[in-house]
């Protein structure tokens, strides 16, 4: 079963999310694969870790798979090809799997406010798109996917009320000081571009901040261990 939500109710949704199966050793390689591209939670542990959390239905695990054209790989076509090959590469593109994301009802450490066992509230985490599918608004698809799943039982239910977000502040793409934009030169990664902060992101679709804490460990070029400000989100979705 996939589930699809439309915007506007004006034209097809640009993705279907569907259920991850990681006992499935190419859901599991696939997924493993796609996090090292992130460059978090990316050991064969955690997701060993998930796939337990998935089992308790304390997480719930999706596939993107795009279904407009214009986020889909274009397939070029010869006269060699056969009917079957074209029929083969459609499949393929039919469940081409972009991306993933997580709905959840637990957070660690526990937080009624951010995930709730009863799923009265629910939490987007784990959340990752290739870079090549990043444009045309997938990303935004995804998400309000996402919260159809969060009123669908067993994976949300329809009591649910809200859907919950942490990341990484904006400060950290919007201030200059060397606690935030000057940080990621002493981690050795590029500053981002202003305005392109994931807290912008999320608030263009209605979520709201309410919390800021420590929360996301890193370290500096220099061996020290540090804690990146987080700030925490929620939608109202009843």
């Amino acid at each position: 079963m996939t589930h699809q939500v439309d915007a506007t109710n004006k034209r097809p949704a640009k993705c279907t999310l569907e259920p991850m199966d990681l006992h499935n050793p190419e859901d599991f390689e696939e997924l493993l694969a796609q996090r090292k591209l992130c460059g978090w939670d990316m050991e064969p542990a955690v997701l060993e870790k998930w796939r337990r959390l998935c089992d308790e239905k304390r997480k719930n695990m999706f596939w993107i798979i795009p279904t407009a054209p214009s986020h889909a790989p274009e397939q070029v076509r010869t006269d060699g090809d056969s009917d079957s090959q074209g029929q083969q590469q459609q499949q393929q593109q039919q469940r081409l799997r972009v991306g993933h994301i997580c709905l959840q009802s637990y957070d660690d450490p526990p937080d009624p406010r951010v995930a709730s066992e009863d799923k009265s509230v629910m939490m987007i985490s784990t959340f990752f798109i290739k870079p090549e599918y990043r444009s045309g608004g997938l990303g935004t698809e995804a998400v309000k996917a996402l919260e159809g799943w969060a009123k669908t039982a067993p994976y949300g239910s329809p009591d649910c009320r809200a859907v919950t977000v942490h990341t990484v502040s904006r400060r950290y793409s919007e201030d200059d000081s060397d606690e935030f934009r000057g940080l990621y030169a002493r981690r050795g990664l590029p500053t981002p571009e202003r305005g392109r902060s994931n807290e912008d992101w999320y608030a263009r679709m209605g979520y709201v901040k309410w919390k800021e804490e420590r929360r996301y460990e890193d370290k500096l070029l220099d061996g020290t261990e540090i804690k990146l400000l987080a700030v925490y989100m929620s939608k109202d979705i009843s």
